[in-house]
């Protein structure tokens, strides 16, 4: 008896139940009319990917797992310290493998954190596991060639690449990389505007390079260079796992952004940015599908997790455009951009049907997201309205000096404003100057419709509104729908400003927009349907108990700010 858990990171229940119910999702559509389909409320108050994930992979809040943020604030050295939540020691409770492990039942993963220790070992109960996020070697980049010169020299990270445009007009690059140990000297051939390959730098490093024409220039794109490991006590899932392609563990959004592809199509563009967008997400889903696909033909485990995160990259750069409750959304481009929003969540679909082919009978599939999201027209620069009210400091450099600032908001960007180290000690004070943060923060407007932007303060455990009477060291901000807030101290100028991203989810503000998918089948589930709203905690509790082992969730935290319930 195995249980299958595949988590689609971001995969929010409104986008997900409306694909389903359109159709495009079939293998979610095998699930649903068998099983449960319910949608889950995230971690709270933070609920960015680290948080969420533990939350689900703990089946703890993060009052209990000590994750706070995508970066932890005070984790490291000083008040303003902030280290990251996938790091080695997080998360504070058991994920579920850990909790198999004392039950002598094994585990297989699928780019799951938390696995690898901080000898870049796992423990005997891992059946077999790889990772590549905590080894990134170099980001995405972008080279433009010269059309007339033969040979050119791209440097990838540490890897040297010999770029050659062939005859025209065709203009065909071949690529070689420098001699080395494993080293793709053979090379490879791209043709503009054709798909993504996958180029081997060396025994233990590749990537994925394209071809793209823009305006006239031919540029060559690369996703960037992980260095993937991979461990465990079965040697089939091992060498399966050696024999997939490159890690590719993003597309290249702030590219995308930039307007390297030419414009996007909310500023006139005619979609061919979004399809090369895409495209390089393409790169993401053929990787971790590919991974997949080498554990679920070999392993021998009795929990086996596969983690994608197309979902998230996609949701982040488009969704907001097709999110009617927003003010991002566009009608004139809203259906060609859920078109795109529906092929990458198809990708994961696909997915999910091969592991529901793999489970038999006796097994359970559990499909889990780690939050949802909103579209997101703003950014708030907190910090900067706290200089201008005399509450926060500045450093010489112009960047924010915490330990001299009497309330800062911090530099994790996890929604928590922090008294000030000078306040330590002194909750009376503390309390003062938390309140006249608050104040000065609820004043703030949008500069073209003068609407509020903050919409209230939360408890640090996110169950009820901030206390500051009794708790007024760390406070979180809620903002009202389409604003997000940002740890950039810009010094000057307006402190809200329009986002590039239209996507967001980072404090959780009960909006359903922000509620995961989750989705069951297996023995002693029953064909509920419509579950309703559950907690992200029961994911965790579900795998246990299809395993014959049972711990309960955690109650629900007390309700913070009111939740909106259109789930479409």
């Amino acid at each position: 008896m195995t249980v299958y858990w595949v988590v689609w990171d971001a995969a929010a229940h409104w986008i997900v139940d409306r694909l389903e119910r359109e159709g495009a999702l079939p293998a979610l559509s095998r699930m649903r009319e068998r099983g449960v389909f319910a949608a889950a409320r995230p971690a709270r108050p933070n609920c960015q990917t680290p948080p969420s994930l533990a939350t689900l992979f703990t089946g703890t809040w993060p009052s209990e797992h000590q994750v706070t943020g995508y970066t932890v604030p005070g984790a490291g050295e000083g008040v303003a310290s902030h280290v990251s939540g996938f790091s080695p020691g997080f998360p504070a409770a058991a994920p579920v493998w850990e909790t198999l492990s004392e039950h002598d039942l094994t585990s297989a993963l699928v780019h799951a954190p938390w696995v690898f220790g901080h000898d870049g070992g796992v423990g005997p109960h891992i059946d077999g596991a790889v990772e590549a996020y905590s080894r990134r070697l170099t980001r995405h980049a972008v080279r433009v060639l010269d059309p007339v010169v033969g040979s050119q020299e791209w440097g990838i990270g540490a890897f040297r690449v010999e770029a050659v445009v062939q005859a025209q007009p065709a203009q065909e690059v071949r690529i070689r990389v420098r001699p080395g140990d494993g080293a793709d000297t053979n090379g490879l051939s791209l043709t503009p505007d054709a798909r993504w390959q996958p180029l081997r730098l060396d025994g233990d490093h590749g990537t994925w390079v394209a071809c793209v024409r823009v305006d006239g220039r031919l540029l060559l794109v690369h996703t960037g260079v992980w260095q993937a490991r991979t461990a465990g006590r079965n040697p089939k899932t091992l060498h399966r796992l050696a024999l997939c392609p490159p890690f590719a563990g993003e597309g290249v959004g702030p590219l995308y952004r930039e307007g390297v592809f030419g414009p996007r199509l909310a500023e006139g563009g005619d979609g061919s940015a979004e399809e090369f967008f895409l495209s390089s997400v393409e790169c993401v889903a053929r990787s971790f599908g590919a991974a997949a696909d080498a554990v679920l033909e070999t392993h021998h485990a009795d929990l086996v997790v596969v983690y994608l995160p197309m979902t998230d990259d996609v949701g982040h750069e488009l969704l907001g455009w097709c999110d009617e409750r927003s003010a991002a959304h566009r009608a004139d481009i809203a259906e060609t951009v859920w078109s795109y929003i529906r092929r990458c969540y198809q990708w994961s679909d696909s997915v999910l049907g091969r592991v529901l082919d793999r489970a038999g009978e006796q097994d359970s599939v559990v499909l889990g997201a780690d939050h949802g999201m909103v579209g997101s027209t703003h950014l708030v620069h907190l910090n900067d309205r706290l200089v201008r009210s005399g509450l926060a400091r500045t450093a010489p450099d112009g960047n924010l000096d915490a330990d001299r600032s009497e309330v800062f908001y911090h530099p994790a960007n996890n929604g928590s404003l922090w008294a000030g180290p000078s306040l330590a000690g002194d909750p009376e004070r503390a309390r003062d100057a938390m309140e006249r943060a608050c104040t000065a923060l609820s004043s703030l407007t949008d500069p073209d419709t003068g609407r509020p932007v903050v919409a209230g303060f939360l408890h640090r455990d996110g169950d009820r509104p901030a206390d500051l009477a009794a708790d007024p060291a760390v406070v979180y901000v809620v903002l009202a729908d389409d604003y997000q807030p940002t740890a950039q101290l810009l010094g000057g100028g307006a402190v809200v400003r329009r986002a590039p991203k239209t996507g967001a989810h980072v404090v959780y503000t009960g909006d359903s927009r922000l509620h995961a998918v989750h989705a069951a089948v297996g023995p002693g589930i029953g064909a509920d349907g419509e579950a309703g709203v559950i907690d992200n905690t029961r994911s965790a509790a579900l795998v246990l108990a299809q395993l014959g082992l049972h711990r309960a969730a955690p109650d629900r935290p007390a309700a913070g700010p009111s939740e909106t319930t259109d789930e479409r």
